[in-house]
């Protein structure tokens, strides 16, 4: 029997808001070895018209996290929560993102997952989850989609 409580398919989480702060934006662009002003220097993305530093694409996976962090917080459970995902077995599957727009520092962006499927694959040895982030601003609307997929490998013997 699999690990993921497959009743939760189509269910989306409440949003939550993450408010986008100008220094942990630098301090990822300078982490993961970004050196366009646009990512770094305010004045220098205001003057290429932005009204902030942007946050690189990479950005969007922290958000994703904040998110999941928050709804801890507020006493609700995060995606891997509904899902009864533990990530003691999970593997990482695939990912895609598609972007619709920029974010930028002193943006407060909405977040939300839904669970869009579970499948089984290898003659059901395998169980994956298949989650959509959706990172949205409350004017410019939505900014970035992800999809990805987690994995869950069962015990032999113990396929459907």
């Amino acid at each position: 029997m699999g690990i993921f409580d497959r009743t939760t398919k189509g269910q989306v989480t409440p949003t939550i808001e993450v408010a986008l702060e100008r220094g942990a934006l630098q301090f990822f662009a300078e982490t993961i070895g970004e050196t366009d002003s646009l990512y770094l220097d305010p004045e220098a993305a205001q003057a290429a018209g932005h009204p902030d530093i942007l946050a690189p694409a990479t950005y969007a996976v922290v958000v994703g996290t904040l998110a999941d962090q928050q709804a801890r917080r507020a006493g609700q459970p995060d995606i891997l929560a509904r899902i009864n995902g533990d990530l003691r077995v999970l593997l990482h599957g695939t990912e895609s993102y598609t972007y619709h727009g920029p974010m930028y520092a002193n943006d407060t962006v909405q977040v939300e997952n839904e669970i869009t499927d579970f499948t089984d694959a290898k003659s059901g040895a395998l169980e994956i989850a298949h989650i959509t982030t959706r990172i949205l601003h409350p004017t410019r609307g939505l900014l970035v989609e992800a999809s990805r997929s987690l994995i869950h490998r069962l015990p032999e013997g113990d396929s459907p």
